[in-house]
């Protein structure tokens, strides 16, 4: 599969607010691709830009190889679901949807046949007749997913479609979504500040800070291999220390001390370690051993969250959570072990 959307060089300003700095991504066809990131980051400015909304002040944007920046939205074969939805209050769930093929002059027929279609896709059949007033939050998801995916676009756009609903309808959602976006196989842009969300559904993303793309690539490895701190600290919950590797020790700038790093000699470097990576449990003897104090804990539900004080450093430690498993008390001392092939160093 090819690239069917190429963003080059793309910048965006509103006066002197410069909101997209020289943005650069390609998406795979079929990708179901995320745009994550903060509020103000820029992220929802690059979708509205690939919908037609937005212009850039320099940059090219093609879609299945065609320069597109001066086309209309309607021409550009994109779909946008907007993050209030946009229904007409006026009109039903079947009206709803067929509005852009009414547009388009879709014999009646087609039409039909294909509102019919869709409304099976997302389990609105016996509802078409009801109005945007008489459905639930996550039933007005579907008919705004409808209405977009029935004109057939070669590119669907999502800008925040869950943000409105409930923890609970929000998980459900994220997974009909994706069933969805298999079912059809159409190129899916995504835009969330939910880290959960982008990682459970996404096979690509592109991390956004302040208008500049931090790092792009599948979930797991931006995970594992963050290029910088934000990286890091956004996805997810990490330890970070600061410090310096010489021959093959980690020394922190608090005289914390973790040995058998395979690291070359650093100074001004930091040491992540993600909580799932320290344990209060020896696994070998060779197991590097540090003592703390319990801080506080959180349960959150599979794991309990520690914060365990050691050498002036609060360390976060996640314990999977078992009927029979030692539940530590705060002031408790403790004992715990680092991964070092676990972690990774960074400047």
């Amino acid at each position: 599969m090819g690239n069917i959307i190429n963003i080059k060089n793309i910048n965006v300003s509103y006066g002197k607010n410069h909101v997209l700095k020289d943005v650069n991504i390609d998406i795979q066809e079929k990708d179901f691709f995320t745009f994550l990131g903060p509020s103000g980051c820029g992220k929802t400015t690059l979708l509205r830009l690939i919908a037609g909304f937005e212009q850039s002040q320099s940059g090219e944007l093609l879609i299945a190889g065609k320069e597109v920046s001066k086309l209309n939205p309607w021409e550009r074969d994109v779909g946008l679901v907007f993050q209030n939805y946009a229904l007409w209050p006026h009109m039903t769930v079947f009206k709803n949807i067929s509005f852009g093929l009414e547009e388009k002059k879709v014999p009646k027929n087609e039409i039909n046949d294909r509102v019919d279609e869709v409304l099976e896709l997302v389990g609105m059949q016996e509802l078409k007749h009801r109005y945007p007033y008489q459905l639930s939050g996550g039933q007005q998801q579907r008919v705004a997913l409808a209405r977009t995916i029935v004109v057939r676009p070669k590119v669907l756009l999502l800008d925040e479609p869950l943000s409105n609903l409930d923890a609970k309808l929000r998980n459900q959602m994220r997974v009909e979504l994706l069933e969805l976006h298999n079912k059809l196989q159409i190129t899916t842009i995504f835009v969330t500040h939910d880290q959960e969300e982008a990682n459970s559904i996404s096979d690509n993303i592109a991390i956004f800070n302040d208008g500049i793309i931090q790092q792009v690539g599948a979930p797991i490895d931006l995970y594992n291999h963050p290029k910088n701190l934000f990286v890091a600290n956004f996805l997810g919950t990490i330890n970070v220390l600061n410090g310096e590797i010489q021959n093959g020790y980690f020394k922190s700038t608090k005289n914390f001390k973790l040995q058998n790093m395979e690291s070359e000699n650093k100074s001004n470097c930091s040491l992540l370690i993600r909580p799932q990576n320290i344990t209060f449990i020896r696994r070998s003897e060779t197991d590097q051993l540090f003592e703390g104090k319990i801080e506080s804990k959180e349960f959150l539900g599979n794991i309990i969250r520690y914060q365990v004080l050691s050498n002036d450093h609060l360390i976060t430690v996640d314990n999977i959570h078992e009927g029979k498993e030692k539940i530590f008390s705060r002031n408790e001392n403790v004992e715990f072990f680092i991964n070092p092939e676990m972690s990774q160093v960074i400047q």
